[in-house]
């Protein structure tokens, strides 16, 4: 049982761990699915918006640059349904400063309210803009509703924007901003970006490296919130890990764009931003579970949070497996105990087998050989015999008899106790009657010297018991007293009753029972080491025992080696 218990545990804890590392490469694996489905995802949007100002460049070529602020309204419109995570499309033209006049004038044309080319003052408030050689103001804007006040801004008038331009009109590409601030932004909250298509005057002017400059003659740009773009791009998706954006190219205090939080689908912009790098390990990625985006010329990093959301790092699987193998074992060493319990009780009824045979040869045979010996003597001379050595005889063959009567009995009761087939017969019992009647048979079995005494304080004599269990079980009790008790030497029976309960005692103060012995004396064949050659078969407390049960009574032995034995019996009293 100890080889199995170790070895069954040992084979958990290793099935468990196994588990538990495919666990981890499984959650791992799927992770890392995730990441990269969601950057595939917004990499994909991302492409998609900047489809949309290429082919904005598309319908200037068509139109030979001639494209009114219908026709752009008009182009763009089914653009700006379908991709509700552009802010604004719009047209900024190249403007020189002594053109400044006139397309002011245009403005005016145009019945808005903003009539002049605009720019900031302390990074807030709008105010006409300052004298340059050119500008870039916003002419066309779509749509027109929340960004009215981006109308005439000269997007030149920002350092960001206007090295977005530069890099747009030198290499005659898409070119992104990185952070902004919108001048229609209301809230302070969310991070933009815009991204630049230069349109030349020369349609192939674009395929020159690099392109003329002095033919350039504005920007087609679409305007992004980033909260608008990232929420657009998975509002369909079911996936709960969170993640920080970063503008890679950027500078390092401008790099931080958003925080995505999972459960809301909402980006966010926390009162301190997380530097690049500072996600927790987790067993899902040891490592910095980071992904890039490039687009338009700047290169993005989408940096994973596995500690939060995401997929559930506690090992159910190596527990579940940890705690089966342990039940496992358990069942195993429960069916082994039994298996070994039945062994051992089949050894313990081999002894007892054993033990009986024995028994039985010697103390069947002695007295059989006996009432052999007195039969064969009386045959022999019962002519020649007195009346007394006759009666005599004949005695001894009762005597004898008896004895073995007692001893067949005895192993009948604790056979069918042992089967399940010792019944019990109740009856009305003069119980006083019958404490007599056993101390007068007894009488002859005392040896000279010993007295058998009697006590009977029942408030009632009649009793409801099974006679012959009850008889077996005074008679085994008062053999014991006389077989152990010395000459001269006094053996009692007492008989005492509550209103339920009766209780028989039988005390001597014979040799006792030692203290080794008495937790096993009440086992079949089993005797103590101090009877010598007192002869006995080691059955009689054993089928005290078995009646005392069968009546639901109790057995209290008080014993002390060379000072006696008082043995209890309390029986349930039914009247």
């Amino acid at each position: 049982m100890g080889l199995t218990l170790g070895c069954g545990v040992v084979l958990s804890i290793a099935m468990a761990l196994w588990v538990h590392r495919w666990e981890q490469l499984s959650r791992r694996t799927q992770f890392q699915q995730q990441t990269d489905n969601l950057t595939t995802t917004l990499q994909r949007n991302l492409n998609r918006y900047t489809d949309v100002l290429l082919g904005i460049q598309d319908l200037y070529r068509v139109a030979d640059n001639q494209v009114t602020a219908a026709m752009f309204g008009r182009f763009v419109q089914r653009a700006l349904v379908s991709y509700p995570g552009i802010q604004a499309l719009e047209w900024a033209p190249q403007i020189e400063a002594r053109d400044r006049t006139r397309y002011e004038q245009d403005l005016q044309t145009l019945g808005r309210s903003i009539t002049t080319i605009t720019e900031r003052q302390d990074g807030d408030r709008l105010i006409p803009a300052g004298d340059r050689p050119d500008y870039v103001p916003v002419t066309y804007v779509e749509p027109w509703q929340g960004n009215e006040v981006a109308l005439g801004y000269d997007l030149a008038s920002d350092p960001i924007r206007l090295a977005a331009m530069h890099q747009a009109r030198d290499t005659g590409q898409l070119a992104a901003t990185g952070r902004i601030r919108l001048v229609q932004e209301t809230a302070n909250d969310q991070f933009s970006f815009l991204v630049f298509l230069p349109i030349y005057q020369d349609p192939d002017a674009s395929q020159t490296s690099p392109p003329s400059p002095k033919i350039l003659m504005g920007y087609v740009l679409g305007v992004f919130r980033v909260a608008d773009v990232v929420e657009e791009s998975l509002q369909d998706l079911s996936y709960t890990t969170n993640f920080r954006l970063y503008d890679l190219t950027g500078r390092p205090n401008q790099q931080f764009l958003g925080q995505y939080d999972a459960l809301s689908q909402q980006v966010r912009i926390p009162p301190t931003p997380a530097p690049l790098g500072t996600v927790a390990r987790s067993p899902l990625c040891p490592t910095p579970c980071r992904q890039t985006l490039t687009f338009a010329q700047r290169e993005w990093a989408i940096e994973f949070d596995p500690a939060i959301g995401g997929i559930a790092t506690f090992p159910w699987g190596a527990t579940a497996t940890l705690v089966l193998g342990l039940l496992l074992t358990a069942s195993l060493l429960l069916v082994l105990s039994r298996s070994q319990a039945e062994v051992e009780r089949t050894h313990e009824l081999s002894d007892l087998k054993l033990r009986f045979f024995s028994m039985a040869s010697h103390e069947l045979r002695t007295p059989l050989s006996i009432i052999l010996v007195s039969a064969q003597s009386l045959a022999a001379n019962y002519t020649v015999w007195t009346e007394g050595q006759t009666l005599k005889t004949v005695e001894r063959i009762q005597t004898i008899t008896k004895g073995m009567t007692q001893l067949l009995s005895d192993i009948l009761t604790l056979a069918r106790a042992e089967a399940k087939h010792l019944d019990i017969a109740p009856e009305i019992v003069d119980l006083t009657r019958l404490g007599q009647q056993l101390v007068d048979e007894l009488q002859p079995e005392l040896r000279p010297g010993q007295v058998l005494k009697f006590e009977s304080h029942l408030t009632s004599p009649k009793v409801y018991l099974d006679p012959k269990l009850v008889r077996s079980i005074l008679v085994n009790l008062l053999s014991n007293g006389i077989k152990y008790s010395p000459t001269p030497g006094q053996i009692w029976l007492r008989l005492t009753s509550t209103a339920t309960t009766l209780t028989l005692q039988v005390q001597d103060w014979g040799l006792g029972i030692p203290a080794a012995a008495q937790t096993r004396i009440c086992e079949p064949f089993y005797r103590g080491q101090n009877v010598g050659d007192i002869p006995g078969t080691g059955l009689g407390l054993a089928v005290v025992k078995t009646c005392v049960e069968r009546h639901q009574g109790t057995l209290s032995i008080h014993s002390q080696e060379h000072q006696g034995t008082t043995v209890t019996v309390c029986l349930p009293r039914i009247d």
